[in-house]
């Protein structure tokens, strides 16, 4: 059997996929896509989790290019990367479920349920 080489593209796609398949990490991006940019101090209340949990997940999507972060004194912001090429694909699921909600009068809180 001939093992064949995967590329450094091909390799950025099963990683960026990767970061996505976790339900916590997916919502950080859904959250941000709504809401623009958040501290870390914002995400940690919202997502009840504490500072350590949360870092180790915006750490993996920062890594993988989803997220930009920008730091402001002591205090780090987190942006969607609407340049990753992955963010057509998550702009088109997150209107989906934004119409949904709208649609069900739902609220980010009850999509975090």
């Amino acid at each position: 059997m001939e093992v064949v080489k995967i590329d450094t593209q091909f390799s950025n796609y099963t990683s960026c996929f990767k970061a996505l398949s976790d339900e916590l990490r997916f919502n950080i991006l859904f959250y941000l896509y709504e809401s623009e940019e958040k501290c870390v101090c914002s995400l940690t209340e919202y997502f009840k989790t504490s500072q350590s949990a949360l870092s180790y997940h915006l750490k993996i999507l920062a890594d993988n290019g989803l997220l930009i972060k920008r730091q402001e004194a002591v205090w780090n912001f987190y942006a969607l990367n609407k340049e990753h090429f992955i963010f057509p694909i998550l702009e088109k699921a997150f209107k989906n479920q934004s119409e949904l909600s709208t649609v069900d009068g739902l609220n980010m809180d009850d999509f975090n349920q």
